[in-house]
């Protein structure tokens, strides 16, 4: 009995001058591990904080799957506490709007982090406003066209509406339904009939799942006499 007393005393003492590799996580057979929690809930920005453990041998196998947005690191035992384990460990920001999960395995034990989804994406636009001016009298430059860009940082599905009380605004797009991080619209005014004047509209976008998920336009259509 003292003989054993003596050896788990010099591995104690071994491991707490070569942490690097007594904690180096390689697989110990059989280890217990208790731990105070099972699941953890984790902020979406992101967070840090230590877990508690204890276990029945020093080289406890510690793992996170190998989730990327997970880091841990097993801390020596304290002095005179060769049991007692303390496990940090980091999370990275979720910016997707949906929580995820990801188990820490301690031995034959578990722990799960819970993190939230994050902020829905916005949506952004550009330009902020559109203007045509267009001059009467060539039939061949009756028409403009400019481009109208939509996106977000996660993929969405955008549609564009032009106001319906402007026939003179047109808004064509390539027709796909499929999500995507950036989109084209080919907004086009046609002076056809139109005095000369200052005319108003506006197309309205919107991206359902996005945290702005409908926009406004204003678009101006300036018609001049040809000079």
């Amino acid at each position: 009995m003292l003989h054993g007393r003596t050896r788990f005393f010099e591995v104690a003492v071994w491991a707490i001058f070569n942490p690097a590799v007594a904690f180096s996580q390689t697989a110990a057979a059989g280890c217990h591990a208790t731990l105070p929690e099972a699941r953890k809930q984790v902020p979406w920005a992101g967070n840090a904080g230590e877990i508690q453990w204890s276990a029945d041998q020093l080289d406890c196998k510690v793992d996170s799957g190998g989730l990327p947005w997970i880091t841990i690191t097993v801390l020596p035992p304290a002095s005179g506490s060769p049991s007692q384990r303390i496990l940090r460990f980091s999370v990275d920001t979720n910016f997707s709007p949906e929580k995820r999960e990801g188990a820490i395995q301690v031995g034959d034990s578990s722990v799960t982090l819970e993190q939230a989804g994050g902020p829905p994406p916005g949506m952004a636009f550009s330009p902020g406003r559109l203007e045509f001016h267009i001059a009467l009298g060539d039939p061949k430059s009756l028409e403009t066209t400019q481009n109208l860009y939509v996106g977000s940082e996660a993929p969405l599905v955008y549609t564009a509406s032009p106001d319906e009380k402007a026939p003179w605004l047109k808004v064509k797009d390539d027709g796909s339904k499929a999500p995507q991080a950036q989109r084209a619209f080919a907004v086009t005014a046609n002076a056809q009939g139109l005095a000369p004047g200052v005319y108003q509209a506006s197309i309205r976008i919107e991206a359902p799942g996005a945290s702005n998920g409908k926009e406004i336009v204003p678009v101006t259509l300036t018609v001049t006499e040809k000079k």
